[in-house]
């Protein structure tokens, strides 16, 4: 740069540089003081972005010399980074985005931005003096909805188009674009590969994925908000002509109502520099390139790291073997396997040995890719052989079978094991991952015995190894393997799901990871993910074959010996052994002089033509493909549940299986007329649930028995299910989400009341010894539905009682006759009457379901094998819920029975299983006991995806049933239902092949009591969840008993946990689990000297099942002899300390107070200090002293504090004006543990804020208001007697403690749990039991008390934490739109989470100057 000019100008204008660095692509942008654009670029870069940048700079440098750029704005997930390199200021992206939006479209007022990795919705409103549009709100997409943008890419790779242009075109060409589920890449996917493998045409498919992503896009990431109109789409994704048709049509937008901006993928940076320079930030000239190419020659990794990679010894063999046989042509077996990345094509002779084979990409249309393998091995060896067998398996096997003319259509896992058992009856193992599917299967004496597939989350290993390939312009075929062979450091990635890793990926490619330290990080993320989510704790054995495409990396290969530990084996043409299996099971399907009905090589040059039509002929609706072959009569339909449209042969005999869901929904609703003339008023009951599935015979006769009629929805069908996924406000388990739609049934069918019970928990039946809670999504959905339906409803129609249904004299009753009186004016006695009579029907109809299936075993249909489906009523019984299960196991001569018609009182559950409060859970294991027991039955357990009581279920029921195998299917809306046929297909196979071997003596792991209080002789360990756990361990060493807190959670922790566990728990229980089990493991760790520290808990959400889980675990760990030690919240803890208890909780009392106290008088005092880290380093030595003053009995402890207090006071600071202060709430053990909730009051104050977290008392006070409240309940005398001395005693120790010294802290925003409780209301009943009530009364209360933005950090996947994300833009809207921010975190620090907090605290300052400016105005 050899110009010396201030600023480069051919015309006198000042040039400013602004960029934006995503994961994907950089956008650099030059524009002048007026904010004209000069130049603007787009550059993809290929997992380099530092690389691209100097490239790009470079470049720049060459035409603009020294000095001419006046300053630089950088925007982006590597902006932070990049400012540090080359200078210049950051703006956080949304800011930027909305600036940019703001002044160049003044009259927008929503801004959807879709890029590569993150979208996000941005809520723009005119500024009343005149000035550019402000951001009042935003939301991005959840790390489940990661990667919109680079998804598109690798699918328009995949299908082998364009992205640029040809996508989008060919969207546009769809006029009836399928329906793709759209909540995560994933789920896209896999829905994908569904409409692929029944030949659906590539426009719909490439049209459908439009749509989805939109849908999602308005429900996932723009949840309940408005999108007020003109709306601009801007981002590199509104490039694609098929997202804006499907913006348009989904959004019902007009033409002019859209606005695609001319910058469209710049408008970030161009953003940036607009907020810079307008706000006069100090945007710095352009500094040169040294900084940024020093950076960039530094090829250390300082990142935490995996071992090096060593490769495998084993041989790879592809030959083929194939010796002319004269003039004769020589007889072979075709084997066919149709998968979602590969169509593989083989023929074998009768000894098996390969004579041909082609492996071909899919690529999206399976019958181009059959049509040129068969071209291809005609060719070569065609002439020479005679077919006498065909046979096809895979995804899209049945098409492919109806194609060809196949003799035998098998299901893959057969068909892998065959070729495997074929190759080496020894063989114990397969491990096998395709691009979509994997598959884990275990073998025993040459047959199948246990097998599993992927649930969705595991789902597109291996197509997502080719993408990221692709991302990194690396070769998948032999450079990626190479690469991640060589990489000294592979980065340790996520390894949940393909999202996560992707988002972990792009997070360590935007702090400069090397390449190949990523494809190493990424071949050991697939083997995490495939051993944790596929085989989980499954035998795995000593003769492991390896098998499928992704065989071919090395690198792969080489990560699966290093994590099992064993050699891997690959057989011979390991990449199509499905397609030999498939060959294998034609030859034996053959029998004598039997002619193939193969329809010949001619096939390979038939023409056929696609079409689609929507079925009638029920609620289901099915989008049914027609495939018509030139020259042949019948055309072939695919895509129907029933069997309608199948092919003659396919269509199964009768039988005389009883349907007993049937008859079992016959019972439930006996006596009931669904059209019957209305001609008393009506309450509505959604046929959803257990308010229908389980307890509709009470809820019927009870309002029909005080003058109502009753009037359900109507059955669940593709319609209700899009309007319920549609108006959503947080994603939940199914069932829950259908909800919504069958109360929008009932608004529509006019009725005059809706029925929406807050039910708690379920009736006493005698001998359960816990609450019998329902689920919290069960029980609280009446409150997102509220939520999700503001404004659309009348909320007056909506009755909505609070039930205690396990206090049924002294709480039920009572909530019956105080609700229905006040409401309808009905007398306490009618009411009072018609709830016994109600009961009555009930308890009938629950006798009778039990009595007709004692018949039913008594009267088994021959030839028919009878098996339990484990899962709630409401799931097993709907039949578009549960995908049409029942039908599809009756067609496969299987006899689904119900749970509830077993007679299960010889059960007793709770000798193990003592806290097992869910109902249904109760039921299900019972139910697998005796499927245990029982010779010749077995068991199917149906789930949902994101069934939080399942998550622990599982574990319960796979020891149950050990030795035993049994089908788990998750089930979700992603419509897809082939992948459950191939595993009942498969289930069933090895059914035959387990009942060959003999039965094994299996141990079985159950939870088992554990005491309540920590023996002496032990030191008793607690998880670390806050600092307060310190002082905890001190009060329990003032006892006597030794005790320590575990270290705080790190990644390793995690890591641990994640082994231990399906990801599927909460993520507070993945890290303790973490952290016990890493002690536990600890060199010389003697575990008969080890107590830990985890409480029971009465319920509804998952907490009190940990330490039966942890029981478990350490019990199948060989960890018998540590204890687990479960004080309970029954009793507010008071068990703890033995005879003890009194002192104990004495000093432990006094414990929390003191830390709540000196962590709020450091939150209040550390974003002020003037010496950074002077209130860090007094906040440690006061606890340390705090903590021996309690370890030494507590005292002087009060003079103590007040010395601290002092201290803190001293400490130099600026308080003239003071900062925004934020409320971070929710979850206990997570929102003040700053290692599992990514340290979010440090960045909140780094951003500028003050930072006020509820004390952890207020858990204690809760836990004692419960203990009074259920004492009531259960009639206690004692326990009210004792609850109530106990709150006494809290609030004079409280009192005494915090005496002279509460007035140097803010205690305006000490929220009383009274205060708390009466102003949940509006949102979650103050009756819930958990977090939610304290999260939202807290909310309303400090929002009049001079916060101005509240964050509530929930673990990811956590039930009330949903809830609370459910209700709270209600909240918001209901005051003055102050900013609140959901944060799910599960430990991966997402480059997102920075945006987001960015973004928040920008928000807060905003709303913060408003609201003083408005007080100012007031005052004036």
């Amino acid at each position: 740069m050899a110009n010396n000019s201030k600023h480069f100008s051919t015309d006198g204008r000042k040039i400013m540089l602004g960029l934006d660095i995503g994961s994907v692509s950089l956008n650099t942008v030059l524009l002048d003081e007026k904010y004209n654009v000069v130049e603007n670029y787009y550059d993809y870069v290929h997992g380099k972005p530092f690389h691209v940048l100097n490239e790009r700079l470079k470049s720049l440098s060459e035409k603009y010399p020294a000095g001419s750029l006046s300053g630089i704005a950088i925007t982006g997930t590597g902006g932070k980074l990049a400012t540090e390199l080359i200078g210049g200021v950051f703006v956080n992206e949304i800011i930027a985005q909305a600036t940019s939006c703001g002044r160049l479209y003044p009259e927008v007022k929503t801004v959807i931005e879709i890029g590569g990795e993150d979208s996000k919705l941005i809520i723009l409103e005119k500024d009343p003096a005149g000035g550019p549009s402000k951001l009042v709100d935003f939301e991005m997409n959840s790390i489940c909805a990661a990667g919109t943008g680079s998804f598109l890419d690798q699918q328009a790779r995949r299908i082998g188009v364009p992205i640029e242009k040809e996508f989008g075109e060919m969207a546009l060409r769809s006029e009836n674009p399928p329906r793709i589920a759209g909540r995560c890449s994933v789920f896209a996917k896999s829905d994908m590969i569904h409409h692929q493998q029944i030949a659906t045409p590539l426009h719909d498919i490439v049209a459908g994925l439009c749509f989805a992503l939109a849908r999602n896009f308005r429900s996932n990431v723009g949840k309940s908000k408005e999108f007020n109109k003109p709306v601009i789409f801007s981002g590199g994704v509104a490039a694609n002509i098929g997202m804006i048709r499907a913006f348009r049509e989904v959004l019902e937008l007009k033409e002019d109502e859209l606005i695609i901006p001319q910058y469209h993928a710049s408008m970030g940076a161009i953003g940036a520099v607009m907020y810079a320079h307008s706000n006069k930030l100090e945007m710095n000239s352009f500094p040169g390139l040294g900084n940024l190419e020093k950076y960039l020659s530094d090829t250390t990794s300082a990142f935490a790291s995996l071992p090096k990679l060593k490769e495998s010894e084993a041989v790879y063999d592809k030959a083929v073997n194939f010796k002319k046989n004269g003039n004769e042509r020589l007889p072979v077996y075709l084997g066919i396997d149709v998968g979602s990345l590969s169509t593989n094509v083989v023929l074998i002779d009768k000894d098996h040995n390969v004579i041909s084979r082609r492996y071909l990409p899919t690529a999206g249309k399976p019958l181009e890719a059959i049509q040129k393998g068969l071209t291809e091995i005609y060719d070569e060896v065609g002439e020479a052989v005679e077919v006498i067998g065909a046979g096809t398996t895979g995804s899209g096997r049945y098409l492919t079978g109806d194609f060809i003319g196949a003799d035998t259509i098998q299901n893959e896992i057969t068909a892998q094991a065959t070729a495997a058992i074929d190759y080496d009856p020894t063989v114990d193992t397969i491990f096998e991952i395709g691009g979509q599917d994997s598959k884990y299967i275990s073998i025993e004496n040459g047959v199948v015995t246990d097998f599993e597939m992927n649930k969705v989350c595991a789902a597109g290993t291996g197509s997502f190894l080719e993408e990221q390939a692709e991302k990194l312009n690396i070769n998948i075929v032999g450079e990626f393997g190479k690469m991640a062979l060589d990489s000294e450091n592979p980065v340790k990635l996520g390894d949940r799901c393909t999202v996560f890793m992707e988002s972990d990926l792009n997070s360590f490619m935007q702090k400069g990871a090397r390449n190949d330290n990523l494809v190493g990080g990424l071949a050991y993320s697939i083997v995490y993910n495939y051993l944790q989510k596929v085989v989980a704790d499954r035998r795995v054995g000593n003769k492991i074959f390896f098998q499928g495409g992704v065989t071919n990396n090395k690198a792969v290969v080489a990560a699966f010996e290093y994590v099992t530990g064993k050699k891997i084996t690959i057989p011979p043409h390991f990449d199509v052994t499905g397609a030999i299996g498939a060959a294998i099971l034609a030859q034996r399907a053959m029998k004598p002089e039997q002619k193939t009905t193969f329809k010949g090589f001619g096939i390979r040059n038939a023409t056929y033509d696609n079409s689609r039509f929507t079925c009638q002929a029920c609620t289901n609706h099915c989008e049914i493909r027609r495939v018509k072959i030139a020259g042949e009569q019948k055309s072939l339909f695919y895509g129907g549940r029933c069997e309608k449209y199948e092919t003659d042969g396919r269509k199964k005999v009768a039988n005389n299986i009883p349907n007993l869901f049937t008859i079992r929904t016959e019972m439930l609703m006996e006596g009931y007329n669904e059209n019957e003339p209305r001609t008393k008023p009506t309450i509505g009951i959604p046929r959803a649930l257990m308010v229908f599935y389980q307890q509709f015979p009470f809820w019927r006769h009870f309002f029909e028995q005080i003058g109502f009629q009753v009037v359900i929805s109507r059955e669940s069908d593709k319609a209700l299910m899009t309007q319920s996924i549609e108006t959503i406000t947080t994603e939940t388990c199914l069932p829950v989400e259908l909800m919504h739609g069958h109360v929008i049934d009932l608004i529509e069918k006019n009725v005059d009341y809706i029925f929406l019970p807050f039910i708690v928990n379920a009736k006493f039946r005698g001998y359960e010894k816990t609450f019998n809670c329902n689920c919290p999504w069960v029980q609280t959905y009446p409150f997102m539905i509220k939520a999700a339906l503001r404004g659309k409803i009348d909320e007056s129609k909506l009755l909505v009682p609070t039930l205690h249904f396990r206090f049924f004299e002294s709480a039920l009753v009572k909530e019956m006759m105080a609700y229905f009186s006040q409401k309808f004016g009905i007398s306490r006695k009618q009411i009072r009457e018609a709830v016994y009579y109600a009961d009555n029907i009930q308890t009938m109809f629950e006798k009778r379901l039990v009595d007709y299936g004692k018949n039913v075993f008594n009267n088994i249909p021959k030839n028919c094998r009878p098996v339990v489906l484990l899962g709630k009523p409401y799931n097993s019984t709907d039949p578009h819920l549960n995908l049409g299960l029942v039908e599809k196991l009756i067609a496969q001569n299987v006899m689904p029975i119900p749970v509830d018609m077993l007679d299960l009182t010889p059960y007793n559950i709770f000798k193990n299983y003592r806290n097992m409060y869910w109902p249904n859970g109760q039921k299900i294991i019972a139910a697998a006991q005796h499927v245990a027991q029982t010779d010749g039955l077995y068991a199917v357990y149906l789930s949902n995806f994101r069934c939080g009581p399942d998550s622990f279920i599982w574990h319960y029921v796979t020891e149950e049933l050990k030795g035993k195998p049994f089908l788990h299917l998750e089930v979700d809306e992603h419509s897809a239902d082939a992948g459950m046929v191939t595993r009942i297909e498969a289930f069933l196979d090895s059914l035959k092949g387990s009942e060959q071997n003999e039965k094994r003596n299996v141990e079985i792991f159950r939870p088992r009591p554990s005491p309540p209080s920590p023996p002496k002789d032990r030191v008793l360990y607690f998880p670390y969840m806050n600092d307060g756990a310190y002082l905890l361990a001190a009060a329990t060493r003032s006892i006597g008993v030794q005790s320590e807190v575990l270290p705080k959670q790190t990644d390793e922790d995690i890591a641990i946990g994640r082994k231990y566990t399906s990801s599927k728990e909460c993520f507070p229980m993945i890290c303790v689990t973490g952290s016990f089990v890493k002690k536990l493991q600890e060199p010389g760790a003697d575990p008969s000297k080890m107590s830990f520290f985890m409480p029971d808990h009465n319920g509804p959400c998952r907490f009190g099942q940990y330490n039966h889980f942890h029981r478990i675990l350490f019990d199948r760990l060989g960890y018998k002899d540590a204890e687990i030690i479960t004080p309970s919240n029954d009793t507010s803890y008071e068990d703890l300390a033995g005879e003890h208890g009194q002192k104990f909780r004495i000093n432990a009392w006094k414990g929390f107070i003191v830390a709540d106290f000196l962590r709020k008088i450091y939150r209040e005092t550390r974003p002020y200090e003037i010496n950074k880290g002077d209130a860090d380093r007094l906040y440690e030595k006061s606890l340390k002293r705090l903590e021996i003053c309690i370890e030494k009995g507590t005292k002087g402890l009060h003079k103590l504090l007040s010395e601290i207090t002092r201290e803190f006071l001293a400490i130099p600071v600026e308080k003239s004006v003071r900062k925004p202060v934020v409320a971070v709430i929710g979850e206990i053990y997570m929102r003040d543990n700053a290692g599992c909730n990514g340290n979010i009051a440090n960045r909140l104050e780094d951003l500028g804020l003050e930072v006020v977290i509820g004390p952890f008392s207020e858990w204690i006070y809760y836990s004692t208001h419960r203990f009074t409240r259920d004492s009531k309940w259960k009639r206690d005398t004692k326990g009210i007697i004792k609850s109530k001395i106990q709150g006494f005693g809290q609030d004079v120790i409280a009192g005494s403690l915090l005496k002279n010294i509460k007035k140097f802290t803010d205690h305006q925003k000490d929220v009383s749990l009274h205060d708390m409780l009466n102003l949940c209301n509006t949102y979650v009943d103050q009756y819930y039991d958990g977090d939610p009530p304290i999260a939202m009364g807290t909310s309303v209360a400090l929002t009049s008390r001079g916060v101005s933005g509240l964050a509530a950090i929930l673990p990811f996947t956590c039930m009330p934490g949903t809830l609370v994300s459910a209700v709270s833009d209600s909240f918001r809207k209901d005051h003055n739109n102050i900013p609140f921010i959901n944060l799910a975190y599960d430990g991966q620090d997402t480059v997102s989470l920075d945006t987001r907090l960015q973004a928040f605290a920008f928000q807060v300052k905003e709303y913060a100057h408003s609201m003083a400016a408005g007080a100012v105005s007031v005052e004036a």
